[in-house]
């Protein structure tokens, strides 16, 4: 466990935030750090300046802007259930991807948590 510092976008649950926070994970959630509707673009750069990891199912707003900022890594899921459905599935999921890269290396790098969900019901 890294403990890394992580964003919920808006759309991300309550369930999905307290299993991360139970796996050790500083967690923030984008509405209550800044209200709601901020901007995508600021809070790329927020995260860019914190260090903070955002996760998001907001893919067709945040795949252009990684490319654009400088950020602490974006974990994507596209299945937009998946945190109500499977949130300990999904909790795992951002386990293994910090497990086997760490924060370092997620550094600018947009990660596709539903590949790796998949990857790991196998």
């Amino acid at each position: 466990m890294t403990g890394a510092q992580i964003l919920l976008d808006e759309h991300v649950g309550r369930i999905f935030e307290r299993l991360l926070r139970e796996r050790g994970y500083d967690v923030i959630q984008a509405k209550d750090q800044f209200g709601e509707h901020t901007s995508d673009a600021e809070l790329v750069k927020w995260c860019g300046n914190s260090g903070t990891v955002l996760v998001s199912n907001n893919a067709k707003d945040f795949e252009p802007l990684h490319t654009e900022y400088d950020h602490a890594g974006i974990l994507l899921y596209y299945d937009q259930n998946l945190p109500d459905t499977d949130p300990e599935g999904l909790a795992r999921t951002v386990d293994e991807v910090f497990s086997q890269y760490g924060t370092d290396e997620i550094e600018n790098h947009l990660v596709d948590l539903g590949e790796w969900y998949e990857w790991l019901q196998e």
